[in-house]
């Protein structure tokens, strides 16, 4: 299975392990579900946002982080 990493731009949060998804759009569906708790959980800037690499460094996903 591919292995995602996500990264929290804007606050210098950076994943070194990664985890499993069978495929772009579920990594996509997580980062969009991070975001969401993120933003709930604390204050955020309009520049942060969750960035998901596959495991070849190539860019699949940015989500912003938004106040709710």
């Amino acid at each position: 299975m591919p292995r995602y990493f996500f990264q929290l731009c804007g606050s210098g949060a950076r994943d070194d392990e990664g985890e499993e998804f069978p495929n772009d759009e579920a990594a996509t569906q997580e980062a969009i579900a991070v975001a969401r708790d993120l933003s709930r959980n604390r204050p955020v800037s309009k520049s942060e946002r969750v960035i998901v690499t596959n495991d070849k460094g190539e860019i699949v996903h940015e989500e912003p982080l938004s106040p709710y």
